[in-house]
């Protein structure tokens, strides 16, 4: 999230009164009310081995989530990023399994040999070399112990399989990237307009300071929330997260 600058002029103490209910002594700025809606907490846990151990967790109260200048999966941006990367990191050990099994079967398997390519042509005799019964075909012996060659076949499709799996990682890794471009792009186009919003506990309503191009009348935490998301992009998640 962008630094939140409590030196603006829309942030300082000059007093006013809410335009809902015209008291002025529980306005504070929507940024303020927002992180201190947000901390960490820690509670007793237990790690992967069932030792104790104590686990930190984030808490939000329902009015700074209210309050949020982008929606959670925005929010949550940097761990998508982080996601996409993961992904891409499993897409590349996927690549490398999909080669390195190809290159094993074709080398193993003789896959590009030549040899056993079929003849019609030439006589076909059994005989028995070192205790092992052989079929001479075209006047060259074919063991059947030489049968494993074919037995590889099966990393051909180990093959196939990991390329695919490379291929739908990357996809997925893309398309987590884009959702975080998108997100950030507009986020501080929302937050220019959030964080000159002040927050009345008295009445429960968000308002601006008379300024150009801002609206004057008190607003609900839903229409505060449209306000915003439609600044940064988002607007259209408006009805599926509503603030209330």
């Amino acid at each position: 999230m962008a630094g939140i600058d409590h030196t603006r002029p829309n942030h300082s103490n000059q007093p006013h009164s809410c335009p809902n209910c015209g008291l002025s002594d529980e306005i504070r700025s929507v940024p303020a009310v927002y992180l201190a809606g947000r901390d960490t907490v820690s509670v007793p846990g237990r790690d992967g081995d069932g030792r104790p151990t104590t686990v930190t967790r984030g808490v939000t109260t329902a009015l700074s989530a209210a309050l949020a200048p982008a929606p959670p999966r925005a929010v949550s941006a940097v761990t998508r990023a982080a996601g996409a990367a993961g992904l891409g990191m499993l897409g590349v050990f996927a690549t490398l399994v999909a080669i390195g099994t190809f290159i094993g079967g074709a080398l193993g398997g003789h896959w590009f040999s030549g040899d056993g390519t079929g003849s019609a042509a030439g006589s076909e005799q059994w005989t028995t070399i070192n205790g092992t019964p052989t079929v001479w075909i075209n006047g060259g012996p074919s063991s059947a112990a030489a049968a494993h060659d074919s037995d590889l076949a099966f990393l051909g499709w180990i093959s196939g399989f990991a390329l695919l799996t490379a291929v739908l990682l990357f996809v997925l890794a893309a398309r987590l990237a884009a959702r975080f471009r998108a997100a950030m792009v507009g986020r501080p186009a929302a937050e220019a307009v959030w964080s000159r919003a002040w927050y009345c506990a008295r009445c429960g309503s968000v308002h601006f300071p008379p300024a150009d191009g801002d609206p004057t009348e008190a607003l609900s935490l839903q229409q505060f929330r449209a306000l915003v998301w439609e600044a940064g992009g988002y607007g259209a998640l408006v009805a599926q997260h509503p603030a209330v």
